[in-house]
């Protein structure tokens, strides 16, 4: 098989090739290398591509595994880290001119994992600035486009993972969800994108985040790889009390699970209130497959997801006093879209945020509810295709919706509240 021919596999077909020898850890990620210098010209989806690094730790990973060294399935896997992530003596921009020569000092506890793991850390991927958007346009560093459309966008605010993914450059890419950010590029560029339940994954070592919500996981190219690499992902961290020292279960062998009389909950408003129809479509098609998989169909409610807007209030203020110190030291070094959307959270009363943290109260206690009667729900990840990458606007149901910048938020409407039930 010819090396460039490795990169179209998952991570499940490839690492038993690596652990018997067949495929080296060496010609795999010099493969990477030479896909993702071929491809970033045309999708523009990395910040810093880590060449030198990357074939020193594929040295490494060989040369342990020759001495019967062998640490599990990531090892000498190509990866993408999502350029928010801290990555020790390595350059984190958050995709800001703001932050162009910020070097943590330490790996993020994820990427530290991921090393123990003995995965091969390609790059820092590109991404919306601040991570603060739905499409990975960045003003700063160029749009990041999908590979299955160059003129459309990859989703955000993880684009360069999804692309990268989708386009055979890694086998896994980390990124982090606060509102969609891992889903959205799952949904537009045809990978598994991940958001697991919070605490599960530790977020010490994620930059210029909220304090609510946010997600650090996984894009990769199937539900078994998404298993994989949750795996090494998941588990108590000390120093992030946002985590539980709770079990982490085997993720893989949950896949082999009998579906049979799960139970999948499809709400009957929001989520299919506002949508295109052929994602619906496409969305329905899916729910026959999973019926002809033994799966039990029953309709839910989900009253106050009507209320759910209301959350983004907190979302502003927390956004306004994360960026603070920034717009007060280079605010002339911010996007347009991002200053002014951050910016709003200043007029955010008191009151206004306690009532945002009472919807969400709410809609969590009332998914509590529906989840004791159904396994998961299934609904459209975004309620529009993936938009043009010039696109100041989509049209839906005959309105006019903002893609980015103040008063956006329609293509994240759908994940945007999961992020606030956890």
């Amino acid at each position: 098989m010819a090396n460039q021919d490795l990169l179209k596999l998952t991570i499940s077909e490839i690492a038993p090739k690596i652990r018997s020898g067949e495929v080296s850890p060496v010609e795999l990620t010099e493969a990477a290398v030479a896909q993702a210098d071929r491809l970033q010209p045309i999708l523009n989806s990395f910040i810093t591509i880590l060449r030198d690094q990357a074939m020193d730790q594929a040295r490494e990973q060989e040369a342990a595994i020759s001495r019967g060294e062998y640490l599990g399935p990531l090892q000498g896997i190509p990866i993408g880290i999502k350029d928010n992530i801290a990555t020790g003596g390595i350059r984190t921009t958050v995709g800001t001119k703001v932050l162009s020569d910020n070097v943590p000092e330490e790996d993020a506890e994820v990427v530290r994992r991921c090393k123990e793991a003995g995965a091969i850390i390609l790059g820092k991927e590109n991404l919306e600035e601040f991570a603060a958007g739905a499409t990975s346009n960045n003003p700063h560093y160029g749009p990041v486009h999908n590979p299955w459309g160059l003129d459309h966008i990859p989703g955000g605010s993880s684009g360069g993972g999804g692309a990268n993914v989708a386009s055979g450059v890694t086998f896994a890419s980390l990124g982090t969800d606060l509102g969609g950010s891992v889903r959205l590029p799952g949904t537009f560029c045809g990978v598994v994108g991940l958001k697991q339940t919070y605490g599960r994954v530790s977020q010490r070592g994620l930059l210029v985040t909220s304090f609510n919500g946010d997600h650090i996981g996984p894009m990769t190219r199937s539900v078994s790889d998404s298993a994989l690499v949750l795996q090494a992902l998941a588990g108590y961290d000390p120093l992030d009390p946002s985590t539980v020292p709770v079990p982490v279960p085997d993720y893989s062998a949950a896949l082999a699970r009998n579906l049979q009389g799960m139970k999948m909950g499809i709400p009957s408003n929001y989520f299919f209130e506002l949508v295109d129809s052929e994602v619906e479509a496409a969305v329905r098609l899916a729910i026959e497959a999973l019926q002809e998989l033994g799966l039990e169909t029953r309709e839910v409610n989900l009253p106050s997801m009507e209320y759910s807007g209301a959350l983004r209030f907190s979302g502003m203020a927390d956004s306004v006093v994360t960026h603070e110190p920034y717009i007060q030291a280079k605010r002339e070094d911010y996007g347009p879209d991002t200053l002014y959307r951050t910016l709003a959270g200043q007029f955010v009363l008191g009151r206004d945020y306690s009532k945002a943290l009472k919807v969400q109260r709410i809609i969590q206690e009332e998914h509590a509810r529906v989840l004791q009667e159904v396994d998961f729900l299934v609904t459209p990840t975004a309620p529009v295709p993936a938009p043009r990458i010039d696109a100041k606007y989509i049209t839906l149901d005959g309105e006019e919706h903002r893609v980015r910048g103040p008063g956006s938020g329609i293509i994240s409407r759908f994940t945007s509240p999961e992020n606030a039930t956890g």
